[in-house]
């Protein structure tokens, strides 16, 4: 009888071990990747100066126009012709347009021009067709 009572305590204390182990690998494995996450949003949010072009939270786009010191920043969303300035709060900036793009998760690599048609540089495409063309622009 004594002996079953010691052997089952042994495995209460291996049970209580094991998951113990599981619980600090599964912190590990959830803490470590936003640590990661965060420092590389706060450096981005470093790197944002006068004239950056970012894309809020929003997902508009835009160039950064002043930076204020009460932790909020003029963006200029509109065209050369026609600014459109709004102020946001420092974290509304979702990613920095002009820093150099890593690859994602798929190998995929995120760039700025996916979709964004940019009114002040046209593509080279546009470049050979403007010649002929006149400026019609009011």
């Amino acid at each position: 009888m004594n002996g079953i009572l010691m052997a089952s305590g042994a495995g209460n204390w291996i049970m209580i071990v094991v998951l113990l182990v599981l619980f600090v690998g599964m912190m590990a494995i959830s803490i470590i990747p936003q640590k990661k996450k965060q420092k590389e949003y706060a450096e981005m949010q470093n790197a944002i100066k006068v004239g950056t072009r970012i894309m809020t939270i929003g997902r508009l786009v835009g160039t950064v126009v002043a930076i204020n010191t009460d932790n909020t920043i003029e963006v200029d969303i509109g065209t050369k012709g026609n600014p459109v300035v709004i102020v946001i709060n420092r974290e509304g900036i979702g990613l920095n347009l002009d820093a150099p793009q890593t690859p994602g998760k798929k190998g995929t690599v995120n760039t700025e021009a996916q979709g964004d048609v940019d009114a002040e540089s046209p593509s080279s495409e546009d470049n050979a067709s403007d010649d002929n063309k006149t400026d019609d622009s009011i």
